[in-house]
């Protein structure tokens, strides 16, 4: 494992373990196993490891969103991505509260995973299964999907998330089918 991966592995620990206040420039040090210059030399400051924390999130994040769903299905593949989306949430808690906190000054940051949510909206507005315009059921997925990974900022047990996730997709999926029959 090379210095960099060592210590964005630590740093990313402490993030979950101990939120943003735990993530200290000696702590994650201390918890890679390097001293200060070396973090300095790979990161710059507290600053450029959060954003190479967010980075290595994201990448990891679209990684696993680009995975072929399991059916060629637009609806199944849209489906695929938003539970992909609450995964990530419900098991990186405080990199996803992280990210969300970046991608308002930043909002390119999710550019590439709505692109992807669009494009599968398109898909099923192209094939009639939804009625458009496309922007509008595309925000209205994303804003969805959206408030059921809010949920996991206010302590929400996953259960209860998960719940909400389910009817939350089924009715903006249902409406937007509806719309188009």
């Amino acid at each position: 494992m090379n210095t960099e991966t060592k210590i964005l592995d630590a740093a990313v620990a402490l993030l979950e373990a101990q939120g943003p206040d735990g993530l200290t420039t000696r702590a994650v040090c201390e918890a890679a196993g390097v001293r200060a210059p070396t973090l300095y030399h790979h990161f710059g400051d507290k600053g450029g490891l959060e954003r190479a924390l967010i980075q290595r999130g994201m990448a990891e994040f679209m990684e696993r969103k680009r995975t072929p769903p399991p059916s060629a299905d637009p609806l199944v593949q849209l489906r695929f991505g938003w539970d992909v989306a609450l995964e990530f949430a419900l098991k990186h808690p405080v990199l996803y509260a992280l990210i969300t906190e970046h991608a308002r000054a930043q909002p390119a940051l999710i550019a590439d995973a709505y692109a992807l949510m669009h494009s599968r909206v398109q898909r099923l507005v192209d094939m009639g299964r939804f009625r458009g315009p496309v922007d509008a059921a595309a925000r209205a997925i994303w804003a969805a999907s959206q408030g059921a990974q809010s949920l996991v900022l206010q302590g929400v047990s996953h259960k209860d998330i998960e719940a909400v996730s389910d009817l939350l997709f089924e009715a903006v999926v249902g409406k937007l089918s509806q719309a188009a029959s």
